[in-house]
């Protein structure tokens, strides 16, 4: 935990828990959970425990589904709708609640379970292609809620899809920017030059642009195959080992090209950035 008294900005962390472990799920994290992730809410009451020692800034609960058949869509949205109530039941640290990013699902989806909110969080992302309803929805719960504004690797989107939302009423101050991006290996230079070109437009006197600017280092990072797969030469070390250090290495590039907010997926990434941040910013 970071007991300094440093006022000089630092980024902020975040861990994420998806809601559904699948075939796809990193083994690697599947043994770091262990028999937590036989449901959500014992995920979630591990995942928090853990934020509260490493004094993590909030918890982000990622609805990781794909849109579902028509026949099963309420079944399915019930479903998530009772996870989330139960997660908000034991849920003290502040929440982001993350949709799926498929753009009419989370349309449909973000209709069931906003009915069980029950406090201001973060809800991500917003796109081009919903955010009307996505705010709206957001609106009718009776909360003022953050937003994260997600467009793919465009500043010009991006500040344009910022003065949409808030033609829909949305403060500036209720904004983060999700710039999309890719990991290490995999399109992070991409995503490295556009945080980079909204940093420099910001510094330059761009409202529109300034706001803070979250990115997913650990999804990105268990998408490779190298954070996946077992199947490398020795050189390349055992896969634990190597699955950490890309995702660390991942969210330590997005640093320095400017993120402020970094969400995680391993604890032991989480802990080692905010000690190296915190350590290095405070000498």
């Amino acid at each position: 935990m970071c007991s300094c008294n440093c006022n000089i900005n630092r980024p902020l962390f975040a861990l994420e828990i998806p809601i559904d472990i699948n075939e796809n799920y990193s083994c690697v994290l599947k043994n770091y959970w262990g028999a937590n992730i036989i449901s959500a809410t014992n995920l979630f009451c591990s995942a928090q425990n853990i934020s509260k020692e490493y004094d993590v800034s909030f918890l982000s609960l990622y609805f990781n589904l794909n849109e579902p058949p028509e026949a099963d869509k309420a079944a399915c949205i019930d479903k998530c709708e009772q996870i989330l109530q139960n997660i908000l039941d034991v849920c003290t640290l502040p929440l982001m609640i993350r949709l799926s990013g498929n753009a009419k699902w989370d349309v449909e989806l973000a209709s069931g379970i906003f009915r069980v909110i029950d406090r201001e969080v973060i809800i991500s992302p917003v796109q081009s292609a919903n955010y009307k309803q996505i705010i709206e929805l957001a609106n009718n719960t009776g909360f003022k809620h953050t937003f994260v504004m997600r467009t793919p690797i465009d500043i010009n989107l991006t500040k344009e899809l910022n003065i949409l939302s808030v033609d829909e009423g949305v403060s500036k101050n209720k904004i983060l920017i999700d710039p999309d991006m890719g990991c290490i290996g995999y399109g992070i230079d991409y995503g490295y030059s556009i945080i980079e070109r909204i940093c420099l437009a910001r510094n330059g006197g761009d409202k529109m642009l300034d706001m803070p600017i979250v990115v997913y280092a650990g999804e990105e990072s268990y998408k490779a195959k190298e954070t996946k797969s077992s199947d490398f030469p020795p050189s390349w070390g055992d896969l634990d080992t190597r699955a950490k250090m890309w995702e660390l290495a991942t969210a330590s590039a997005l640093i320095a090209a400017g993120a402020n907010i970094v969400v995680c997926w391993h604890p032991y990434v989480l802990n080692v950035l905010k000690s190296l941040y915190c350590e290095v910013r405070c000498q």
